[in-house]
């Protein structure tokens, strides 16, 4: 639910508004309107409460019920895209962001190679798993609280932000066999300036109001993935979790979906059309990881074009030096000249065909 204060309206008269949604145990998020009107969207279940017991109340304008599962997400809630600043970069604006890297840090040599490349081409944010969920216990985990370190010291040589995957609490079997709890997520949040939710972690409910309230205070950016099996609402159900845990930082981040395709082809299918639908559902912001959606290098470019044309607001794409010789997904790792590609590429399409807006749908 929704309360739109009137223009003009007193601090005494939104408070008995306040005290009345505290007296029937829901909880509240106001928004300051940039005109100075107020408006409060009512979290809980409401469906016992009528809308004149708000709109009754001296100052209230209109009370609106929000249709929407999802409510603080909505562009019932929020009709403005909520914009995700991250040091220099607006994450929501016109122009896209781009964030580039390793699929998973691999040393320090390689890492270095591939940082100076992506901040020599002015890419803002660097992504590199430290942490790295496999669906083989066999393959590589990625290299933990080291690999974290290498890029915070990256961030401060090149004056780039980092963006990680961060998993929850994870148990470790020492050289002495005692198991010792090690708590990722804090590792993360202490290292890195946007965290990443995996697609493993998409329905992790528990986790995903653990981050939220861990990053209340700084308000970190969370990059949160889709599930490969997932639908949009539960997409958006699930950033619901981190927002309505007191982050409203959240991006959305498509990665392809799995069909009944056959990964000889594409290692997923390419949720393009997703963009517009999240767009126009959502205030929050949308990349498009072009990378996982498809599994091929080759089909990069022209998956990150399409996606930039539907309206994405930036795109997460991985790169290697060596992509030959990569731990981890190397098939899908563009090399430093298809990634100047397509970098002049999403430039040239925003200038022909600027961003839909749908704050006003």
């Amino acid at each position: 639910m929704i309360i739109h204060m009137k223009k003009g309206f007193t601090p005494e008269q939104e408070q008995v508004v306040l005290d009345r949604i505290k007296a029937r145990g829901f909880d509240y998020h106001i928004i300051h309107g940039a005109t100075g009107i107020d408006v409060i969207g009512v979290l809980g279940d409401l469906s016992s409460v009528e809308e004149s017991y708000f709109a009754e109340v001296s100052g209230v304008d209109k009370v609106v019920r929000i249709s929407k599962s999802y409510k603080m997400v909505s562009r019932e809630f929020s009709p403005r895209t909520h914009v995700v600043k991250i040091g220099e970069s607006a994450i929501g604006e016109e122009e896209p962001v781009i964030m580039a890297g390793p699929c998973s840090i691999e040393s320090r040599e390689q890492l270095e190679s591939i940082s100076k490349y992506v901040h020599e081409l002015t890419i803002p944010i660097l992504r590199g798993g430290a942490y790295k969920p496999r669906t083989s216990p066999y393959s590589f985990q990625g290299m933990g609280l080291e690999g974290l370190k290498m890029l915070a010291e990256i961030r401060d040589r090149y004056g780039v932000k980092i963006v990680t995957e961060a998993t929850g609490l994870h148990r470790h079997v020492t050289e002495e066999g005692k198991i010792e709890d090690k708590n990722v997520l804090e590792n993360v949040i202490d290292y890195t300036d946007i965290i990443q939710v995996g697609t493993r972690n998409m329905k992790s409910y528990g986790f995903l109001q653990e981050l939220g309230l861990l990053t209340k205070a700084k308000k970190t950016p969370i990059l949160l993935k889709r599930g490969d099996a997932s639908t949009l609402k539960d997409f958006l159900l699930a950033a619901e979790y981190i927002v309505s845990n007191g982050n409203p930082n959240v991006i959305l981040c498509l990665r392809g979906i799995r069909t009944f395709e056959d990964a000889k082809f594409q290692r997923a299918t390419a949720d393009i059309g997703a963009i517009a639908v999240l767009k126009r559902e959502s205030n929050l912001p949308v990349i498009f990881d072009p990378s996982h959606s498809t599994g091929y290098r080759d089909s990069v470019y022209p998956m990150s074009m399409a996606a930039i044309a539907a309206g994405a607001d930036g795109l997460i794409i991985e790169t290697h030096n060596d992509p030959s010789n990569a731990l981890c997904d190397g098939e899908q790792s563009v090399t430093k000249e298809q990634l100047s590609m397509i970098l002049e590429g999403t430039r040239k399409i925003r200038k022909v065909l600027p961003r839909p807006d749908y704050s006003s749908k």
